[in-house]
């Protein structure tokens, strides 16, 4: 059975970068470590700022280390606005880009989130802003973009993101549309991060990219939850094919990438791209497996393990009920083309999804699909007009699955199928069983009915007029459908009146007399007979 993947917002925090220190030659780069102290600026008079700068950034780290959150973001705001305003007075000091890294860090920290985004642009489109600067700033710019989309949807600014999976679509259609603001500048800043991340020299320069998968992961959610599946679908396959064995990345990525396809209900194209899958977290899984095996292992390589092994076990299934996939396809072509007035393509398609129906329940006895795949298969063989065959797979089903929530829907349709073949006995049977399961079932009253008519069939005249009786009776079987009824009552009255029971028979035919909403000629027939028969016998 497929599964829907529980949706994950990685809340990623960009760190402040450090190196080491470079020669007096200048600019800096944003890498470059943090000063000292305000003289390693060497401004002159300058200096101030930064000296103030630095010092409301100690008064914020204590305030934050004694818990008083409050201080300790109004001293990191300051912070910022100093190094800003240091690099508005000195536009060509070398520390200027390692300045505007910190103010951007800084306005993180004092969760001005917007501001932070402000600098960190800022700092990325300097004109001597390298690569590895253009990345630090695009890094900033991702988190502080994500954290004022998280902030505008909690004050409902914003539309919550909602990752909604096939089933809660309950048939819906995609609606595309643009993300809101933050979101949609947060994807940008992530996808200029990646661009400039495929350098190994930004990547040495930075010490890693360990952030970069969540944010990539967060980005291909954020397109799938405002309906762009398309473009949600190529960002997480171009996730698994850059971080196979990065297991909190895989375990997203691998469900919502194949959740696409059932969005879009894309069927070919979901058991196209499970077949292309279902190797990659295979072989992942056992190397995960090793490592987690291995002497020294840690936690975090036995929690990598059992998330390669669950999501491993979850695409198997999913493989293994391709089948059934396929089945419920070829299900929906053949009735296409019955619409279509292709008769016999559609027969044809029906006795293939019956045979792959079939063959799932036969592979996959302990699933809980099976029960369904046989009721299905019946129902193929019900519409290529094969009556044998479905009695057959419907009393397979019975005998297999005796408690499957489908059974008394199967056994209804059995005793119909066994009543076309002349099999009165196992129809009532059939029916019988039915009631013993669902007295008040929603189609009690049809069991009733043809229950009757079965063992009439079987010469069982007392007991076919005691379901009449039942029939008649129960106020919810007359009011369904007063044509049908006026039938039943008119039966069970001449079945009265044949066993020699004439107060219950002129109290049938009271009933049917009475009824209303009869419109067919041959059921208001029998209502005239009705009301004729109870004149005679005053």
């Amino acid at each position: 059975m497929r599964r829907t993947a529980a949706p994950l917002f990685a809340l990623v925090a960009a760190c402040a970068t450090t190196a080491p220190a470079v020669g007096p030659q200048g600019p800096y780069q944003a890498d470059h470590k943090d000063p000292a102290h305000a003289a390693e600026v060497d401004d002159g008079a300058g200096n101030a700022l930064v000296s103030d700068a630095l010092a409301r950034f100690e008064r914020a780290q204590r305030a934050h280390q004694a818990g008083n959150e409050d201080q300790a973001r109004a001293e990191g705001k300051a912070c910022a606005d100093l190094l800003v305003s240091f690099v508005d007075k000195y536009p060509d000091n070398r520390y200027r880009l390692v300045l505007l890294r910190m103010a951007a860090q800084a306005e993180l920290d004092a969760r001005e989130w917007e501001a932070a985004a402000r600098v960190a642009a800022r700092l990325g489109a300097d004109a001597v802003s390298g690569d590895t600067s253009k990345a630090i700033a695009a890094r900033l710019g991702a988190t502080a973009w994500q954290q004022a989309a998280i902030q505008d949807m909690r004050a409902g600014k914003i539309p919550p993101l909602q990752l909604v999976g096939f089933e809660a679509r309950k048939g819906a259609e995609v609606k595309p549309q643009a993300p809101a603001r933050p979101w949609a500048a947060f994807v940008e800043e992530v996808d200029r991060y990646a661009r400039l991340a495929s350098d190994p020299a930004v990547v040495t320069a930075l010490g890693g990219t360990p952030d970069l998968g969540q944010l990539e992961l967060v980005a291909a959610q954020v397109e799938f939850g405002y309906d762009n599946m398309e473009q949600a679908r190529r960002r997480f396959w171009a996730l698994i094919q850059a971080y196979p064995g990065q297991a909190d990345v895989m375990e997203s990525a691998v469900p919502y990438y194949l959740e696409t396809f059932r969005v879009l209900k894309d069927d070919p194209g979901y058991d196209d791209a499970l077949a292309k899958l279902q190797p990659i977290v295979a072989g992942e899984a056992k190397r995960a497996r090793d490592a987690a095996s291995a002497p020294g292992a840690g936690e975090a390589q036995k929690k990598a393990a059992a998330t390669f092994a669950k999501l491993d076990d979850d695409l198997t299934r999913r493989l293994k009920g391709a089948d059934y996939s396929a089945a419920a396809s070829l299900l929906r072509k053949g009735e296409a083309a019955d619409k279509a007035g292709k008769p016999a393509e559609g027969a044809a398609r029906y006795r293939e999804a019956a045979a792959l129906f079939e063959k799932f329940a036969a592979e996959n006895k302990d699933s809980p699909d099976a029960p369904n795949a046989l009721y299905n298969a019946a129902v193929a063989w019900d519409k290529a007009k094969d009556n044998r065959k479905a009695v057959a797979e419907r009393e397979r089903l019975v005998a297999l699955y005796p408690d499957a929530k489908i059974v008394p829907q199967a056994l209804l349709r059995l005793g119909v199928g066994l009543a076309l073949d002349g099999n009165n006995a196992g129809a009532a049977k059939a029916y019988e069983s039915y009631l013993s399961r669902s007295p008040d079932g929603p189609q009690h009253c049809i069991a009733l009915q043809n229950l009757g008519v079965a063992l009439q069939n079987l010469g069982k005249k007392p007991e076919a007029t005691q379901r009449y009786e039942q029939f008649a009776a129960d106020a919810s079987c007359v009011k369904e459908d007063p044509n049908n009824a006026a039938r039943v009552l008119y039966e069970a009255g001449k079945l009265l009146v044949e066993s020699k029971r004439p107060q219950d028979a002129r109290k049938v035919f009271q009933e049917l007399a009475d009824l209303e909403g009869v419109s067919g000629t041959a059921e208001k027939a029998y209502q005239a007979d009705a009301r004729e028969r109870l004149a005679k016998a005053k």
